[in-house]
């Protein structure tokens, strides 16, 4: 099964910032933007990519967005942070 995760920073250049283990079954890549990862998660499930984990930064909103780009193909899994830690989550992906 081909896997990925995505993290979110401003910081990130999907083609640069992107690495790969097992022969390519595991891949993490580093996204700008919500809007850069629909767009590389559509390429990831062209490859064959089943599953994605996004990171605590794309929240549910961020998730649901993925899951509607790949026209639920793959399953999207959004890391969860627990309540306690809401605010230092938000100051992390502020943009």
């Amino acid at each position: 099964m081909k896997f990925a995760y995505l993290i979110l920073s401003s910081k990130y250049d999907p083609v640069r910032d992107r690495a790969s283990i097992a022969d390519g079954m595991a891949t993490i890549v580093g996204v700008p933007s919500i809007d850069a990862a629909c767009e590389v998660a559509r390429e990831l499930a062209d490859e064959g990519v089943v599953a994605i984990d996004v990171c605590g930064g794309f929240r549910e909103e961020g998730a649901r967005r993925i899951i509607k780009a790949t026209g639920g193909r793959v399953c999207v899994s959004p890391a969860h942070y627990l309540p306690e830690q809401e605010e230092l989550n938000r100051s992390l992906f502020a943009k």
